[in-house]
């Protein structure tokens, strides 16, 4: 079965903290939409035996991977592997969307 979500239906924001929804969830991947408002910050995590794969949808701000800090913006596209960890910062001045797939290695 197919399944189609469209992006503008997941841009949802929190005053509070980055916003989260997970979009599909399969036995070995996942696909989660993160929002960000300026100066929300996802905090820096790990995910063993998994890849990330981040594809910045919106916006701008700092990936942060292992001890790299890289500025990115959209169409910026990000991997981190099972051994890294990784935290996104909005530091710019509008909202900030990235798309995430995690899949098993």
């Amino acid at each position: 079965m197919m399944t189609i979500n469209k992006m503008i239906d997941l841009q949802t924001y929190d005053e509070k903290k980055m916003a989260k929804q997970i979009v599909i969830e399969e036995e070995k991947s996942k696909v989660i939409v993160f929002n960000f408002l300026p100066g929300q910050v996802m905090p820096k995590h790990g995910h063993p035996h998994k890849n990330a794969y981040v594809v910045v949808v919106e916006g701008e701000g700092t990936c942060h991977l292992d001890n790299i800090d890289s500025a990115v913006q959209q169409g910026d596209i990000i991997h981190c592997n099972p051994q890294q960890k990784i935290s996104i910062e909005n530091n710019g001045s509008t909202s900030m969307t990235v798309y995430v797939v995690h899949a098993d290695e």
